[in-house]
């Protein structure tokens, strides 16, 4: 009877189970929907109870996406959205949008966010400024998704599609794009090459300088020491000059001191006879050929005693008495 009481009591109540990577919310038929998250696992339920299952991981959804360029033509394009819900309000998720919260919030509103942001740029931005126009797109959509309980996580731009002729302007455009560019980097590799050349003929000049300068400061050392050594060899000669001039003048000197030491001997060795005879040749010389000199009392003899040409044979001459 126990048994039986206790599979009676199983059969009357549930068990459901919440996945890795979902959260849930209990449903009480006479109490209503609970405000605790369930975490995953296996949880009891009653016979007419259930949990309400939520995927939280992040999800992505494709759109597909009809709008006009800021110029009016048509482009056709996928994007992607990538969403979760808020865990901390998923007890207000159920009880304001439900379960199909994507269907009821999300895409409509990606969905507006996405034509608005692409009425504002040109057809030709889509691919240059990809990055932000999904930007843009992101931004508005969490503008407008504030307070819904959910969170965005990125806006990607999958797909593009022109209409034909647009799609063969961008190829025109592309191509003279490429064709610029491959001009842009051929004027750019020449005038590398250029300023490459000059600068090499710049450092050329300035070695060249360099080295003209370094000559002339050699010439400007060396005419320095020339000056130097010339300056030592005129010292050395006005030296050699002097010292020569003080021994000529010091030999004049000896040669003067023996002269006079010699005379002086001389005149110490002379006898009065000698200097007498001495006297006579000095009045010799100073008188001449033809001159008559008296000494002492013969000075006062007539003239006419001594005609002038006695002594020289008829020549004439002067006669001088001291």
């Amino acid at each position: 009877m126990r048994s039986i009481l206790l599979l009676l009591a199983v059969s009357a109540f549930g068990c459901a189970t919440v996945d890795p990577g979902h959260r849930g919310l209990y449903f009480d038929v006479r109490h209503g929907l609970q405000h605790e998250v369930l975490t995953p696992g296996r949880h009891w339920t009653g016979p007419f109870d259930r949990i309400e299952d939520f995927d939280v991981t992040y999800s992505t959804k494709d759109e597909d996406v009809q709008t006009t360029s800021a110029e009016g033509l048509q482009l056709n394009l996928r994007l992607a959205v990538i969403y979760r819900p808020i865990i901390s309000e998923l007890y207000n998720l159920d009880t304001e949008i439900g379960t199909d919260y994507y269907r009821e919030v999300i895409g409509p509103e990606f969905r507006s966010a996405a034509r608005g942001v692409f009425a504002r740029h040109s057809y030709l931005e889509l691919l240059r400024k990809n990055e932000q126009i999904e930007d843009e797109i992101e931004a508005d959509l969490r503008r407008r998704t504030t307070g819904k309980h959910v969170e965005i996580a990125s806006v990607t731009l999958e797909e593009i599609q022109y209409a034909p002729e647009i799609a063969r302007a961008i190829r025109d455009k592309l191509a003279a794009e490429q064709d610029a560019g491959r001009q842009k980097t051929l004027l750019e590799n020449e005038a590398m090459r250029s300023k490459i050349d000059l600068e090499h003929k710049a450092e050329q000049a300035r070695i060249s300088a360099d080295s003209a300068l370094r000559a002339k400061q050699q010439e400007a050392e060396v005419a320095k020491a020339q000056a130097t050594l010339d300056k030592i060899r005129a010292e050395s000669e006005a030296e050699r000059r002097v010292i020569q001039a003080k021994a000529v003048a010091e030999e004049s000197k000896l040669v003067a001191r023996a002269k006079a030491e010699q005379a002086r001997a001389e005149n110490q060795a002379l006898t009065p006879l000698a200097v007498m005879l001495r006297g006579y040749k000095a009045l010799e010389a100073l008188g001449g050929e033809n001159t008559h000199i008296l000494i002492g009392d013969w000075s006062h003899v007539p003239n006419f005693l001594f005609p002038p040409f006695a002594a020289s044979g008829g020549k004439s001459g002067t006669e001088r008495r001291p």
